[in-house]
Parts: C-alpha cells; sequence; structure tokens
C-alpha cells in the first residue's frame, strides 16, 4: 500500500528560516500536487481486469492488456500495437523479481482520440491501490513506448526499481477541466531505491494543466543519469522536464532537458503555465552534477532553465542554461525568465553557466542569469552572459525591469509573505557577469556578500538601492494570480548588512 511519510521532507524543509514566517499549510495546498495526482491514478483499471501473461515471450497485447504476476525474465518477441479496449496500461508489473526486456522493439499504444482525460499508458510497475502492496527488484530496458496518453511508464510502490535504456514518445493528451494533473513521459510514485539511466522522453504534445518528461513523487534513494527529454510543447499549460515532488536523497548526472514551449489560451483549470528544464519542489539532499537546460520558451509566466523551489540541502554543479525566454506571447508579457532560480535554505551552485536569459515585459521587473531567495545560498565561480529585459518588440529596455546576471527571486503570490523573506546569508564567491543590465542586485538582501565578483560590458556593475525603495509588480490569470484577476503588489526593499565592491574593477 502507499506508506509514504509527507512530513518527513516538509518537517526539514520547513524547520529553516525562511519558511518559519509563511504559511506552511498555505505552501503546501498551493504546490503538493500529489493528492490529485493519486487521485487520478487510483481510478485506472484494476489489476484483476487485466490478462495474465504465461510464460517468459510477449509477442501480442489483447485490447484488455496483460498483467505480468509471476516472478521471472520476460521479453518482447516484435513490435506490438496495442489497441486498448478501455483506460489502464498494456502491460502492468505487479510481482517482485521480475526483468520486462523490450529487446530494441517498440510498443505502441494505438489509443482512440481525443482522449478527453482518459488514461491510454504505455508500462505500468506496480500499482496505486491502497490493497497491493510493494513490488520489489523490478527492471525495465531497451525499447521503446510510443503514443500513450499520459504515461508513457508509470512506477509506484516500487523498491529496487530499475529503469534503462527506454524511450517514450509522442504523448498525447488532453484535459483542461481537471486541476493539477501532469501527463509525462517516466512517472515514479511512494518509491524507495531507484535507478533511471539513459533514458530519453521526447515529442509530449498536451492540453492539460502540466506535462514532465520525469516526475518523481515521494521517493528516496535515486539515482537518475544520462537522460534527455526534448521537443514538449503545451496548448495551455506547464512544461517542466525533470519533476520532483516531496522526495529526498536522489541524485541527477548528465541530464538534458531542451526546446520546451508553453501556450495560454485560458481554457485549463491551472494556475500556472510555466515552463522550467528542472524542478524540485518540497524536496531534500539533492544534487545535480553536469546537465544542461536550452531553448526554453515561456508564453506568459515564469520561464527557467532550473528552479531549485522549496527544498533544503541541495547542491548543483556545473550546470547550463542558455536561451531561455519568457513573454513569448501575443501580448507580449510574461513573469520573469531566469537561467537557475533557488527558493530555500542551504543550497549551493558550483561552477554554472547562464546565457541568452531573456524576459519580454516582465511583470516581475528582471530577467536573471541567477536568483536567491532563502537562507545560506552560495554561488561559487558561476557565470551569467546576455541575460536582458525586452520590450514588446523584442529590443532590450530597461522601462521593465532589468536583466541581472545575478539578483534576488521576486514572487508577487501572498503565499510568499513577500515583504518577509530576503536572501539572507547569500555569497556571489568569484562569480561575473557580461553583458547583462545589471551585474549584481542587492536588492532584497540581507547580511550577503559579494567576493572577488566581475562584471563585463554591464552598464551597472552593482545595484544597491536604498532600503525602503519599491517595487511594483504584478501578475494576472496566466502568470499565477490565484484570483485569476489582475493583482499588483508592491514589495519594500529591506537590504541591509551587505558586504560588496563599491567600484568596477
Amino acid at each position: 500500500m502507499i506508506t509514504e511519510n509527507p512530513t518527513s521532507s516538509l518537517e526539514k524543509i520547513f524547520s529553516g528560516a525562511s519558511f518559519k514566517n509563511l504559511d506552511q499549510a498555505a505552501l503546501v495546498k498551493q504546490f503538493d500536487i500529489s493528492p490529485q495526482l493519486r487521485k487520478n491514478n487510483s481510478a485506472a483499471k484494476p489489476a484483476a481486469a487485466y490478462v495474465p501473461q504465461v510464460g517468459p515471450d510477449i509477442s501480442n497485447i489483447p485490447s484488455g492488456g496483460i498483467i505480468i504476476n509471476q516472478p521471472g525474465q520476460y521479453r518482447f518477441l516484435n513490435d506490438i500495437t496495442w489497441a486498448p479496449a478501455g483506460a489502464g496500461a498494456a502491460i502492468l508489473v505487479l510481482a517482485n523479481d521480475v526483468v520486462l526486456d523490450l529487446k530494441g522493439f517498440t510498443l505502441t499504444v494505438n489509443a482512440p482520440g481525443p482522449n478527453a482525460g482518459t488514461q491510454y499508458n504505455g508500462i505500468s510497475l506496480g500499482i496505486s491501490d491502497k490493497g497491493v502492496t510493494t513490488v520489489n527488484a523490478v527492471t525495465l530496458q531497451n525499447g521503446t513506448v510510443n503514443g500513450a496518453s499520459y504515461y508513457g511508464v508509470s512506477a509506484m510502490q516500487t523498491t529496487n526499481l530499475q529503469i534503462s535504456n527506454i524511450t517514450v514518445g509522442n504523448i498525447s493528451y488532453n484535459e483542461t477541466a481537471t486541476a493539477n494533473l501532469t501527463a509525462c513521459g517516466i512517472f515514479i510514485d511512494s518509491s524507495d531505491v531507484f535507478n533511471v539511466q539513459n533514458c530519453i522522453v521526447q515529442n509530449i504534445t498536451v492540453m492539460a494543466p502540466s506535462c514532465a518528461g520525469i516526475q518523481i513523487l515521494s521517493s528516496t534513494n535515486g539515482n537518475v543519469s544520462g537522460c534527455t527529454m526534448k521537443q514538449f510543447v503545451n496548448s495551455d499549460g506547464g512544461v517542466q522536464g525533470f519533476s520532483y515532488l516531496k522526495s529526498s536523497n536522489i541524485t541527477t548526472n548528465a541530464c538534458i532537458s531542451e526546446n520546451f514551449r508553453s501556450h495560454y489560451r485560458g481554457q485549463t483549470d491551472t494556475t500556472g503555465h510555466t515552463v522550467i528544464g528542472y524542478v524540485p519542489i518540497f524536496c531534500n539532499d539533492l544534487e545535480y552534477n553536469d546537465c544542461s537546460a536550452d531553448g526554453m520558451t515561456g508564453c506568459c509566466d515564469d520561464c527557467h532553465g532550473m528552479s531549485v523551489f522549496l527544498n533544503s540541502y541541495v547542491q548543483v554543479n556545473n550546470f547550463s542554461a542558455t536561451n531561455v525566454i519568457d513573454g513569448a506571447c501575443s501580448v507580449n508579457t510574461g513573469a520573469k525568465a531566469t537561467g537557475l532560480e533557488v527558493y530555500g535554505d542551504y543550497i549551493t551552485i558550483n561552477n554554472c553557466t547562464s546565457s541568452n536569459i531573456k524576459a519580454i515585459v516582465p511583470q516581475d521587473l528582471q530577467s536573471a542569469g541567477f536568483s536567491a531567495w532563502g537562507t545560506n545560498i552560495t554561488f561559487n565561480n558561476c557565470v551569467a552572459t546576455d541575460v536582458l529585459v525586452l520590450d514588446a518588440n523584442q529590443q532590450p529596455s530597461t522601462q521593465y525591469g532589468y536583466g541581472v546576471g545575478f539578483g534576488w527571486a521576486p514572487d508577487p503570490r501572498t503565499v510568499f509573505n513577500f515583504n518577509s523573506t530576503p536572501a539572507h546569508l547569500t555569497q556571489y564567491n568569484n562569480c561575473n557577469a557580461n553583458n547583462c543590465q545589471v551585474g549584481f542586485d542587492t536588492w532584497f538582501h540581507t547580511n550577503s556578500q559579494w567576493n572577488n565578483v566581475m562584471t563585463q560590458d554591464c552598464p551597472i556593475f552593482i545595484l544597491a538601492e536604498k532600503y525602503g525603495t519599491p517595487r511594483t509588480l504584478s501578475m494576472d490569470k496566466c502568470s499565477e494570480s490565484p484570483s485569476g484577476e489582475p493583482v499588483s503588489v508592491t514589495i519594500t526593499n529591506i537590504a541591509a548588512d551587505n558586504t560588496f565592491p563599491q567600484l568596477h574593477v
């Protein structure tokens, strides 16, 4: 059964200084989408409705789907097209000690369309069912899952899970009436000890609250390595490459997110249309090494290469974000664009780069290479290049804010108690900003240090506005206004006790 202890991760995060003055219950209500995801998953077809697989060889799949309920090694003999009779997965694995080897072949889900929110999934490992115990030692490897309408591969309630050399492609899903649903290539929930290696998720096309390449929920002790997420489009919602929620002790190595795009139609039950290459939320003890995000294009909400959002104890090493633009829509305005933003405590960013980061008329008044919100955040040897705010004609302009190499991470939503949480005890060590409208912005920083920082071709080296200086941010239905109506919020600068160079060197 589901044995998640959701308080363990949250307690560690909320014990940090940055979260003590916030309404923690409101944060969880707004950003923990797991109840709706599980509600949707629990409505899927029960195990008893599948046809038991007999023997190790799989050459066809009946319309009802098959269940592997005995230990053993199973293999595809050929490409298989599955024509589902109804919602569910082509293959359900519900036994310990199973190896399912696709042998280089393709499972194609020939789902009827339009799906109107119905799940026609590829392969399910374990099941979201209170009456089913965790499955152990399951391996899925070597092949392609094509054409699913919600999950290409899902793993729920597993231990010692291995997924390797799997390509998931051409997911198509339409559901605008139910909030928080996230179609994705590989979904892992309530699992412990897992390894996802050398997998590709490509060509996701949805109109739904959100979509993701790999989504990991309430899981621990994992490794994700050598995986590529590419060509995702959401016609009316958010897009994420690697999405982790309420999880811990996960290392992500040498992964790629590229060419994501969101649009806005105002039809989907969602308050966000963000585009983000990597986004852990309510997580702790994570490490990212040698990952990249390229070609992130947002419509009228945030767009980021990586957002370390509401986490603690995260380290990011050698990450690069390139070609991130927000506000690329008919109304020519968005919230903000960032190469790598941080909201949390005890976050370390080492040897990372952001380049060509642009925001068109940003409602949060900035584009940023790197931004910080929280306590004890350190940037070491990071470089921001070509960070600009643009006008509606996509020409550089400081009328609508600044393109900042390094600055604070603004968010006008009331759940952040926006006048109380600075970037506190933040350090910028040996960091450079090149061709930015502002190199380093001290706004809303307290007790922070800029050590051996440098700029090149930045009109303003360090922007140090006075205590009490106001900035008025705004938001609308697309850019996460809780009411759906345009809202303006004035935030007053509380910068104090900072140490930074006074002259451009």
